[in-house]
Parts: structure tokens; C-alpha cells; sequence
């Protein structure tokens, strides 16, 4: 009895371990099985081998099926082949050399030739792919940046070390310089040469630990960036590839110039975060590592570093690092090391260690450590209760009852009742209610009877639409109107989409618009733009227009607007988009082309459909 209970318990434990076996080898599988099948590992030992019995043997080892014409193997010569447990891809690239181009698609990859005729249009740009790996190892390594500075294209590796990276021909020599940086590993450069489609394999080495004050150094540099980056309002700015570029990049990018839409929408593209320019030009704002001479931003500028002698915002500035100069803001300067010259804000300075000059704020300055030289908060007019005269401040006027007269400030005027009269600011106006008129680069208020006039103007009872439209240069624009109906600014964008490079602009106007009676109008635009190919900007090349619209309002939220249009594009004819991008936009029926200097200037009468939203 005993002995036969003895079998049951051996018997039953061994069930157990068969049990636990199968489901170790199905997770296996399933692992494996969520493995893309170009990144399959695969072993083809082969000498003189035929291309189709290659194929046929990596498939099998792969668990997928190779679809392809006769002619994608036709003509090639015997092949030898000694991969061992390699990515199915880099095992093609070894049989192909480039000349094929696979994709996978369900259970399949499809394998298709790339033939050259004199149809075929040759592209601008050419792919260089490639895996990035550990030279210890052979472990493929994730999340590695890798970029050419020149153009400033970039990439990271995906799970499985792998990289795409599109090159613009027109951007490089003949000779790509290709940095390779991971943290914790050695800063790798990589020559390729520009070839058409490139495939490279890059073996980068673990770093060593550096003495104790080298690490110190280098982790104060860190740690700055770093108080820069984990803020929750920069941090939402930021998406994965530029959080690992942060990580990973320890050299800086110097230019001499830059401009940017918004964060990321730039002439610095995903580096902007690893770029030091010497100007730099935001129109919403901008995020970089410094700044050595200018930066300018409609509504803020981020620095993760240092920034040198002017930084101009319409909102707020934040640098991480020294600050050298002037930063100028209508509502924060934001400061986390020394500041060595002034910070002027509407409403607020703050410095979290040493102001080497002047703080000057119309409400408040903070200084949390030491301040050589002096803050000063007396430029500000403050009254609790009525103006009945000028208020007038180098920076900032401050009335929270209303004032008869005119408030005058370098900066800021701010008033919390009704003003009788006129608000000119250099930055920023704000008013509850207005009877006369603003005057400054941004005006706010909730009632307007006279004319805001400014770079942009809220007025919260005013006139404030977002318009999508379409036109015959480009068939898709969004603009933000906003002012009042007599006066109003034009914040716009647009884009085309037959190129493979996106074609689009960015650009600003002002408007007027007249009553033609109950629910129609008729409105007057002037704008200005910016057509661009990709996002480098090297000429200025305006496109203006006059557009004459006649609105139907059709109920409290939307409205309908048409009319004619005259068009006059500015090219400059050194720019190398002149015969691309600049002669796509143009419509078949320009009235009048002429030259003159740099420039040639075509001019047409095109037309306008928008819909607009309230």
C-alpha cells in the first residue's frame, strides 16, 4: 500500500513538471512568435548557394513566407553566406546589397527590386538603416540616438537596435558623419558614404566610470538640465525621441540661427534640446539648450542652459542656466543659476542663486540666494482705487479701479476697473473695460470701444474666430482672427500634401471687417507667410495676399466665407527650393512675372473658402 502510494506521488510531481515544461516552451514560442519577422534570428551557413534556396531556408527558420516576382533573383550569381542566429533583414542585405527593398505584411515579406528608368524620378533624400549593438556582447542596444548635425535628421534605435534615418542629399556632402550616443556608452561617429540606400551595422563600447570629479562635474551639468526638463509644462512639450535625445547626448549642437513655429516645429527639428543658437527666432515659443546672442518668442522661450544678453518673450522665459544679458517677459523670467546683467518682467522675477546687475518687475521680485547689485520694484504705479490722471512707468502701471487719462509703460499696463482714455505698453496691455484704444505688442481685455492695435490683441467680447480654409496655393489652412471687428490680427498655417517632403507656411496678418446686414459681412485681410519645404528655412520667400471675403453667419458657432483673393510671391532666386516647393504653389494662370535683383515676382488673382468657428 505504501509503495503503490509512493508510485501515485512520483507520478504525480512528474505531471507537474510536464505541465510547467509546456507552458515555459509556449511562452518561448509566444515571445518569439511577437518577434517582427525581419528581426528573426537566423543561421545560413552556405557556399555557392542559389538566391531562391537561400530564401526558401529562411523562411522556414522565420515561420513566414517570402512573396516575390522571378525577377527580383534573376541573373544573381551563386552566393555565399555565413550568418549566424542574425536578423532575417541584415541576412537580405547581405544576399541583396541594397538593390531590393522588403516589407512585411501579414505573414509575409515582399520582396521587390528597385529598378532605375528614365521614368522614374531619382529622390532627394536616401535611407540609411542599420542596427547599433554592443561591442562587449553583441547585444542589440535600444534607444540610441543617432543624428548627422549637418542636417540635422535624427533617429533612435527601436527595441530591437534598429534605426531609420532619411537624408535630404542636398543637406550633406559625400561623406555623412553619423553620431552614434547612448548613455553610459561611448560617443561613436560613424562615416558613411552617400551612396543612395545604406545599410550599416555600428558596434558602440560601455563607457568607463570617469574619476569622482569628473562624474561631479558632469552630474551638476546633468542635474541642471534635468530641473529644466522634469518641470510638468516643458515636460508635456517633450515626446519620447526628444526625452532619449536628452538623455543620450552629451555633445552640443552650435547654431547661428534658428526659427521654430512651436517647440519641435523648427529649422532644429528633434535636436532642438541639444542646440545652442546664437539667434533665434520663436513665433508661439521655442525650446533649445541656449542662446549666445538673441531670442525672441511671441509667447515663451525655454533654455535647458545658459543664455547670452537678450531673451524676449510675450509671456514667460526660462533658462536652466546662467543668464547673461537681458531676459525680457510680459509675465515670468524664470532663472535657476546666475543672472549677470537684468531680467525685466511685467509680473514676476525669480532667481534660485545669484543676481550678478538688476532686477526689474512692475509686482515682484524673488531672489533666493544672494543679489549683487540691486532689485528694483519702484518703476511700478500702483493705486487701489480710481486714476484720474497719467500713470506713467518704466515698466509697469498697475490700477485695480480704472483710470481717466492714459496709462504709459516700457512693459506692462494692467487695470482692474474701466479706463477712460488709452493703455501703450511695450509688451502687454490688460484692461477690464477700455473706452478709448491699446496700444502694445499684446493687448487683453474683456470690452474694447475704441481699437486695440498690437501683434495680438484678446478682447474676451470682441471678435475671435478659428478659420479653416482652403485656396488655390494651399489646400489646407488653419488661422486663429482675433481683436475686434474694426481692427483684428491673423495668426495662420497651412500645408500641402502632393510632395514627399510636406510643403507648408506659416504666417501673420491683420483684418478689418464691415456689417452688409443681418448676418453678413464683408472682411478685409492682409497676410503675410513663409512657404517652406521640410523645416529649413533659408531665404525669405513672401507670399502676400489680399483676400476679399464675404461672410454668411449661419448660426452662433459657425459661418461661411468666399471671395477673391490677389496673390504676389516674392522668390529668391538663390534659393535651392526655388524650382521645387516656390513653383508648386504657383497656379497655372500667374497674370505677371518679373524679375528684379534676387527676386522674382509673380502675381495672380486666386480665391478663398473658409469655414469659421466662433
Amino acid at each position: 500500500m505504501n509503495k503503490l502510494f509512493s508510485m501515485e506521488k512520483v507520478a504525480s510531481k512528474l505531471n507537474l513538471f510536464v505541465i510547467m515544461l509546456i507552458l515555459f516552451e509556449s511562452l518561448k514560442l509566444s515571445a518569439q512568435n511577437n518577434v517582427p519577422y525581419l528581426e528573426k534570428k537566423v543561421t545560413v551557413q552556405i557556399i555557392n548557394g542559389d538566391a531562391d534556396d537561400i530564401l526558401k531556408m529562411i523562411s522556414q527558420q522565420g515561420g513566414f513566407t517570402f512573396s516575390y516576382g522571378p525577377q527580383v533573383v534573376a541573373g544573381m550569381k551563386p552566393l555565399t553566406i555565413q550568418a549566424k542566429s542574425k536578423p532575417a533583414r541584415e541576412v537580405l542585405n547581405q544576399m541583396f546589397e541594397g538593390q531590393v527593398t522588403y516589407k512585411q505584411k501579414g505573414n509575409h515579406v515582399i520582396l521587390v527590386r528597385n529598378v532605375k528608368t528614365n521614368n522614374v524620378v531619382i529622390p532627394s533624400y536616401f535611407l540609411i538603416t542599420g542596427y547599433v549593438v554592443n561591442a562587449q556582447n553583441g547585444d542589440q542596444i535600444p534607444e540610441v540616438s543617432v543624428f548627422e548635425k549637418k542636417s540635422r535628421v535624427s533617429a533612435i534605435t527601436n527595441h530591437y537596435g534598429y534605426f531609420t534615418l532619411k537624408v535630404d542629399k542636398k543637406d550633406v556632402g559625400e561623406t555623412l558623419l553619423l553620431n552614434i550616443n547612448k548613455a553610459n556608452y561611448k560617443d561613436t561617429i560613424y562615416y558613411v558614404k552617400q551612396a543612395g540606400n545604406t545599410h550599416i551595422n555600428v558596434t558602440i563600447y560601455p563607457e568607463q566610470l570617469p574619476d569622482s570629479d569628473s562624474i561631479d562635474v558632469a552630474q551638476a551639468k546633468a542635474d541642471s538640465l534635468m530641473r529644466v526638463d522634469q518641470m510638468a509644462f516643458v515636460n508635456l512639450l517633450l515626446n519620447n525621441e526628444e526625452e532619449v535625445h536628452n538623455k543620450n547626448i552629451k555633445d552640443t549642437i552650435y547654431r547661428k540661427f534658428q526659427a521654430s513655429f512651436v517647440p519641435f516645429i523648427g529649422s532644429n527639428l528633434r535636436l532642438s534640446g541639444n542646440t545652442v543658437n546664437d539667434y533665434s527666432l520663436n513665433v508661439l515659443g521655442g525650446y533649445s539648450m541656449g542662446t549666445r546672442k538673441l531670442e525672441v518668442g511671441g509667447l515663451f522661450n525655454i533654455d535647458r542652459d545658459s543664455v547670452k544678453y537678450v531673451q524676449v518673450a510675450g509671456l514667460f522665459n526660462l533658462a536652466g542656466g546662467h543668464v547673461e544679458g537681458t531676459q525680457l517677459a510680459g509675465l515670468l523670467n524664470y532663472n535657476l543659476k546666475t543672472t549677470n546683467g537684468a531680467e525685466f518682467s511685467g509680473l514676476l522675477n525669480v532667481n534660485l542663486d545669484t543676481v550678478n546687475g538688476a532686477q526689474f518687475a512692475g509686482l515682484m521680485n524673488v531672489n533666493l540666494k544672494s543679489a549683487t547689485g540691486f532689485q528694483a520694484a519702484g518703476l511700478m504705479n500702483v493705486n487701489l482705487k480710481h486714476v484720474e490722471t497719467v500713470q506713467l512707468a518704466g515698466l509697469m502701471n498697475v490700477s485695480l479701479h480704472g483710470s481717466k487719462g492714459a496709462q504709459i509703460a516700457g512693459l506692462m499696463n494692467v487695470s482692474g476697473g474701466e479706463i477712460h482714455g488709452v493703455q501703450i505698453a511695450g509688451l502687454l496691455n490688460f484692461a477690464t473695460t477700455i473706452h478709448g484704444s491699446q496700444i502694445g505688442f499684446l493687448n487683453f481685455a474683456d470690452s474694447v470701444d475704441g481699437v486695440p492695435i498690437g501683434f495680438l490683441s484678446f478682447v474676451r467680447s470682441g471678435y475671435h474666430q478659428l478659420e479653416v480654409s482652403t485656396n488655390e496655393t494651399f489646400p489646407l489652412n488653419v488661422a486663429l482672427r482675433t481683436g475686434v471687428r474694426s481692427f483684428y490680427n491673423i495668426v495662420e498655417a497651412g500645408m500641402r500634401f502632393d510632395s514627399d517632403i510636406p510643403v507648408w507656411y506659416f504666417g501673420y496678418g491683420i483684418g478689418t471687417a464691415a456689417n452688409m446686414g443681418k448676418k453678413w459681412q464683408v472682411d478685409f485681410d492682409l497676410t503675410m507667410s513663409q512657404p517652406l519645404q521640410g523645416n529649413e528655412l533659408n531665404y525669405f520667400n513672401p507670399l502676400t495676399k489680399l483676400n476679399v471675403t464675404f461672410e454668411k453667419r449661419f448660426s452662433k458657432y459657425f459661418s461661411l466665407a468666399a471671395g477673391p483673393s490677389l496673390n504676389v510671391l516674392a522668390s529668391n532666386l538663390n534659393d535651392p527650393t526655388f524650382n521645387g516647393v516656390l513653383t508648386e504653389i504657383l497656379p497655372s494662370h500667374v497674370m505677371n512675372t518679373q524679375v528684379s535683383g534676387e527676386y522674382k515676382y509673380s502675381s495672380w488673382i486666386g480665391a478663398k473658402v473658409a469655414l469659421r468657428f466662433f
